[in-house]
């Protein structure tokens, strides 16, 4: 039984799509995707270790979180192979995931992930655990928000979760997000992704994603932040809908 809290809803024999949730979050991320997928997809949606229901799990690690979720797919999945779709810390542990287990992803979509963290984010990261401490909750989530540009409407959900979060897995969450590794095992599709409007090291990443394997597809969002499937649901939904169906691309997406 997997150690990790899973969310899930839709049928079962139906085509599974797994979300991974960004920094300090949870599964409740993704409840726009969640209420526009479920009657057509099997959706699940873990909380990673020290996030959510998956609080006392830890401490985070890459590699292990990528396990952990892995041995979701396997349990929770009939026939062990799911879409992934991961946004941010999420978008790290999926492409961990590859690494992995590269059998029980199909289709892999990333967005707002980099190589190096934006200012506001390193700055935290350079802070050590002792440090970290010393910092109020509510002041280290308010720079966090603010770090993501995230819209007010869509702050109140996202605080919940983040309330929640040790000050000293913060750094964690950082450190991972930086850690991965670009693997490509030949046949799994990659979609990478970023909003126009997020730091210029994230959009530069889909660039440098896309130099490295050709194969890769690349897509950038005008108008949109980090939390794009919060800010815009239908179109990351009908962007996620389009990549693992292998249809078009929405119009108000940019192809690179």
């Amino acid at each position: 039984m997997s150690l990790l809290y899973v969310h899930e809803m839709g049928p079962k024999e139906a085509p599974a799509i797994l979300f991974l949730h960004g920094l300090g979050l949870s599964h409740t991320m993704w409840h726009p995707q969640f209420e526009r997928m479920a009657d057509y997809y099997h959706c699940l949606a873990p909380d990673l270790p020290e996030c959510g229901n998956s609080g006392e799990v830890g401490p985070f690690r890459l590699e292990e979180a990528a396990q952990l979720v892995i041995s979701i797919v396997r349990e929770y999945v009939p026939k062990g192979v799911t879409h992934v779709v991961g946004l941010s810390l999420g978008g790290a542990v999926a492409l961990q995931m590859l690494c992995e287990a590269p059998e029980v992803v199909d289709h892999l979509m990333i967005s707002g992930i980099a190589r190096t963290l934006p200012p506001p984010l390193g700055a935290i990261q350079r802070l050590n655990g002792h440090m970290l401490h010393l910092v109020s909750h509510e002041r280290l989530t308010d720079f966090l928000m603010e770090a993501y540009d995230i819209p007010r409407a869509e702050r109140r959900l996202l605080l919940e979760d983040l309330r929640t979060v040790k000050p000293e897995a913060i750094g964690r969450f950082l450190e991972a997000m930086t850690g991965w590794k670009l693997f490509y095992n030949g046949h799994t599709p990659i979609l990478s992704t970023a909003g126009r409007l997020e730091a210029f090291v994230t959009q530069q990443t889909v660039y440098e994603m896309k130099r490295r394997i050709p194969c890769i597809r690349g897509v950038l969002i005008p108008g949109a932040s980090h939390f794009w499937n919060l800010e815009f649901p239908s179109l990351f939904t009908q962007t996620v809908h389009a990549w693992i169906e292998d249809e078009p691309f929405p119009d108000r997406t940019l192809a690179i």
